[in-house]
């Protein structure tokens, strides 16, 4: 039933990831080379990372077994196993899966993502003023740590983000609002 649900939403999410990537790559080409989706689920991002010219990793505890895909692999893996592994080149990738992480292991990943060229976050937006449809999704999401919109707004570490704001919609209805967000590292960061 989860991964039905999950494709309702998919096509919006997977076109805002890629519209940032793509618009990181062309600002500065050459600068990533591989794509680490960090709870990747059926690692239906290596598609974009492929069309991109991304190496991809995914991780993902879920996974029974680890598992060659078009352009890359998935491991069975938590997120805060792949921390030490990140290097400059990659772009990380948090594709519906902050909900999920405790505040703990959010601050581990983004102090690891900082020394890679970005991050980039898909997610949802919890706002008084989403509407009543939306706030009963998310009560009913398995994760629990779904956090306000203003929380995406700046993360310390980086550039003001480039956010694409957007509802996911269900025959033409609103029913879940998202945002893709584009997290560069500031310079301070980057000096490890």
């Amino acid at each position: 039933m989860y991964r039905l649900l999950a494709t309702l939403h998919w096509t919006p999410r997977a076109r805002s990831i890629e519209r940032l990537l793509q618009q990181h790559i062309s600002e500065d080409p050459g600068k990533i080379r591989r794509m680490v989706d960090i709870g990747c689920g059926p690692g239906w991002l290596a598609r974009n990372a492929r069309r991109c010219g991304l190496a991809y990793l995914g991780v993902d505890p879920a996974q029974r077994v680890d598992r060659a895909v078009d352009g890359g692999r998935i491991e069975c893996r938590d997120a805060i196993d792949i921390l030490p592994e990140l290097a400059p080149s990659d772009v990380v990738i948090l594709n519906g899966v902050v909900h999920h992480l405790d505040d703990a292991t959010m601050t581990n990943v983004l102090e690891a993502a900082r020394g890679c060229a970005a991050t980039i976050i898909c997610d949802h937006r919890a706002e008084p003023s989403n509407h009543a449809f939306n706030r009963l999704l998310q009560r009913c999401d398995r994760g629990r740590f779904i956090r306000p919109w203003s929380y995406f707004q700046t993360l310390a570490g980086f550039h003001p983000p480039s956010l694409d704001a957007f509802e996911i919609k269900w025959l033409g209805v609103p029913i879940w609002a998202y945002f893709a967000g584009l997290y560069q590292p500031s310079e301070r960061a980057c000096a490890r």
